[in-house]
């Protein structure tokens, strides 16, 4: 036991020797070891604030809220901050917990928002398949056609797709298809991304688009059918749960009582 004491004893000095040599040596050679961690480690901080930010104004693009990342983040800090004071009223740990809360709220808020406007953009584009499906069978090219429909329907997807359209007939600027990709990317939808691969195909190889767009609508359709049929099995879990914890139990109890009331009596 001394000896292998005495050992790792002796493979550590050798390590804080040979450490402290290297440290020496780079400071011999005119570089601070200190300010270069102080350098890493808030070029580190730098890039997790621009990475954080970065996805704060993704989200918030997502969400469809207006107004800069700063100022949102300014904003639900304020009112985390006010939360605090409210629960320092109280006590240290009502302060955090109302802090905490606040951040939280903030984040389930905008999380939430951007899971529905999502939803209402994917419920927004089966309706607009089909009618860019009708559209088609009456001949003419995809993107004119599917120009026809946007600007028959008034929603916020075909404003968007319009804008796509406009933009993309100006010269030097990417396609539509390569906009529809990235609209599809920053909204998280792979449904724009194989819209997009069918407009592609049928403006390459000249295949007919019109049998992707209603198997695609199709797709969709059943997609939100099977969505649907979830809810309305959550919604029905919802209502049958509290109403059993609620009803029945005290049901039971008021039916069982005579019979155990009779039965504690028996047994004194």
């Amino acid at each position: 036991m001394p000896e292998s004491f005495f050992l790792i004893a002796a493979v550590g000095a050798g390590a804080l020797c040979a450490g402290s040599v290297v440290v020496a040596g780079y400071d011999s050679l005119g570089l601070d070891v200190a300010s270069v961690a102080r350098q890493r480690s808030g070029l580190g901080a730098a890039l997790r604030v621009t990475g954080a930010r970065r996805r704060l104004a993704r989200d918030l693009e997502r969400a469809g809220w207006r107004g800069s990342a700063q100022s949102i983040a300014v904003l639900a800090t304020a009112v985390a901050l006010a939360l605090a004071l409210l629960g320092a009223a109280v006590s240290f740990l009502g302060a955090i917990l109302a802090l905490l809360g606040g951040c939280g709220a903030f984040l389930l808020t905008l999380n939430a928002t951007v899971l529905r406007r999502r939803r209402r953009i994917s419920g927004e584009l089966v309706p607009l398949l089909e009618l860019f499906t009708l559209e088609l069978s009456g001949g003419g090219s995809a993107l004119a056609a599917l120009g026809s429909v946007c600007m028959q329907v008034e929603s916020e997807l075909a404003i968007d797709m319009r804008r796509m359209l406009i933009s993309s007939q100006v010269a030097g600027s990417p396609s539509f298809e390569a906009r529809l990709l990235e609209y599809a990317d920053e909204r998280e939808i792979s449904a724009f991304g194989s819209l997009a691969t069918i407009l592609a195909a049928s403006r390459d190889y000249g295949t007919a688009a019109s049998q992707g767009v209603r198997a695609l609508a199709t797709d969709l359709r059943r997609a939100q059918r099977r969505e649907l049929i979830a809810q309305s099995r959550r919604a029905l879990n919802n209502v049958l749960l509290p109403a059993a914890v609620a009803v029945l139990l005290p049901f039971l109890g008021i039916l069982m009582f005579p019979a155990v009331s009779v039965l504690q009596r028996s047994l004194r």
